[in-house]
């Protein structure tokens, strides 16, 4: 073995040994998030896709990933859903325009739709460039919060991970299949 493969080697090995306590209990949060069900009937290919690796990012503790993967699932998942009922006018529409409509036609709570908005806000910093001191970046709410960027961002993406399975819970972004 040359000593690039040895030292990546190395690295990967101390990586996941001094990670696996803190993936192991973001996994097992998964666990007790997720809806109990059998099998999991997604609005699409892309939207399953989107979810796995949202919840591979969040294990891993790729929380800026998991927030952008997160709301893309969301977003992927209504609009699909959308489709499917006949809503062609809503194919290409932004996702504040789907939560909306998704609110007006009772999909939604307004708790949800709030809890919805949030995750939006946090995502949209992160996407979308903002100058220096703009009081939604993570930047502006560490200083203001007196909190590590870190652990915001890892906050923000429990939030998204959260809305995204209570909204599972309900069948809006996924059909819940359980057998009896």
């Amino acid at each position: 073995m040359n000593e690039t493969n040895k030292a990546a080697n190395e690295w990967l090995s101390h990586e996941d040994e001094s990670c696996r306590q803190d993936r192991l209990a973001r996994l097992m949060w998964i666990a007790d998030k997720m809806p109990e069900v059998d099998y999991l009937l997604f609005h699409g290919l892309m939207s399953n896709y989107l979810f796995e690796e949202a919840r591979y990012c969040f294990v891993y503790g790729q929380f800026l990933a998991t927030i952008v993967l997160g709301l893309a699932f969301i977003e992927q998942s209504l609009a699909a859903l959308f489709y499917a009922t006949g809503r062609n006018d809503l194919e290409r529409v932004n996702i504040t325009t789907l939560l909306m409509v998704a609110f007006e036609n009772n999909w939604i709570t307004e708790t949800e739709l709030n809890n919805l908005e949030h995750a939006r806000k946090i995502r949209n910093p992160i996407t979308h460039f903002r100058r220096p001191g703009y009081n939604d970046t993570v930047e502006w709410r560490s200083v203001n919060n007196n909190d590590l960027p870190s652990s915001i961002i890892e906050e923000d993406a429990y939030h998204v991970m959260e809305t995204i399975f209570h909204l599972m819970g309900t069948n809006l972004l996924c059909l819940t299949v359980s057998e009896e």
